[in-house]
């Protein structure tokens, strides 16, 4: 299994306000959009993208789970499936000083299939997929902050 973890901090926002946001399964193609190279939407909160990489293009199919609160936390689960490229993903919410900032951790468990699959994520896959994970998070920042 490898691991993708990632932060952005949402300025003014509280992380109700961020949660409320990122539990509505229709906002998620937004965060999609410019970090593959193809993404289509299927259903509300069921996308599969395209991702780039220098050995070839890869098919993800992302579905939105849930949101929770369980244990005083702030969490959104996603299911990721697709070729060495599959896992879970959960964006994790916590406040931030000022109390007005939320801090987003996005993190990715993937499983790149054996040993083989270790060989492909560290040749070519891994860079690419960080990549479209630091876009994602992005267009999280702008989308949510852009809402009035």
């Amino acid at each position: 299994m490898s691991v993708i973890t990632q932060d952005v901090i949402v300025d003014n926002r509280s992380r109700e306000q961020v949660l409320e946001w990122l539990a509505k399964p229709e906002n998620h193609a937004v965060l999609l959009e410019g970090a593959f190279e193809k993404v289509q939407t299927k259903s509300a909160g069921d996308f599969e993208a395209v991702l780039v990489t220098p050995l070839k293009r890869r098919a993800l199919s992302y579905r939105f789970l849930r949101a929770d609160e369980e244990h005083g936390g702030r969490r959104v689960h996603v299911e990721l499936s697709g070729s060495r490229i599959g896992g879970s993903l959960h964006y994790s919410l916590r406040t931030m000083k000022p109390t007005t900032n939320t801090l987003v951790t996005l993190h990715v468990d993937y499983d790149t299939g054996g040993l083989l699959g270790t060989l492909i994520d560290h040749s070519g896959l891994r860079r690419p997929y960080e990549d479209a994970w630091k876009k994602v998070l992005a267009n999280l920042k702008q989308a949510i902050e852009s809402t009035p």
